[in-house]
């Protein structure tokens, strides 16, 4: 995670710290701007972890993926994509977002889906 913006965001789609600025979210209790980075791919659930991580960011978490589907559908294939989220209770599944019709759904993490790395830069 980032240090705290102090900078004016910008419009939905724009770049931004390295990516386009969705829209906000939370990072734990605190708001924060959420960031898309670069790069897609394609993978196991721990695979698409790391490959985050790689990308210098994290898989969306939940509501990162509702906010994604609302302000940004047009960056991703019409596809199952991995959230951050295990599913409470059974950590062999974790949740995936569908960026066509914007379902949540949870699946084994053995299973390969479409991956997006993000970034949350807290707003002060």
């Amino acid at each position: 995670m980032n240090a705290p913006a102090t900078l004016a965001l910008p419009a939905i789609g724009q770049s931004f710290e390295g990516g386009l600025y969705a829209g906000l979210t939370l990072e734990g209790e605190q708001r924060a701007a959420l960031v898309l980075l670069p790069g897609d791919g394609e993978m196991s659930w721990k695979k698409a972890l790391a490959w985050a991580g790689e990308q210098g960011g994290v898989l969306p978490s939940r509501v990162d993926g509702i906010v994604l589907f609302k302000n940004l559908r047009a960056e991703f294939k019409r596809d199952w994509y991995w959230t951050s989220e295990e599913v409470a209770g059974n950590a062999d599944y974790a949740w995936v977002q569908y960026f066509n019709y914007g379902y949540q759904f949870s699946n084994h993490k053995s299973y390969d889906y479409r991956c997006r790395a993000v970034r949350r830069v807290l707003i002060v």
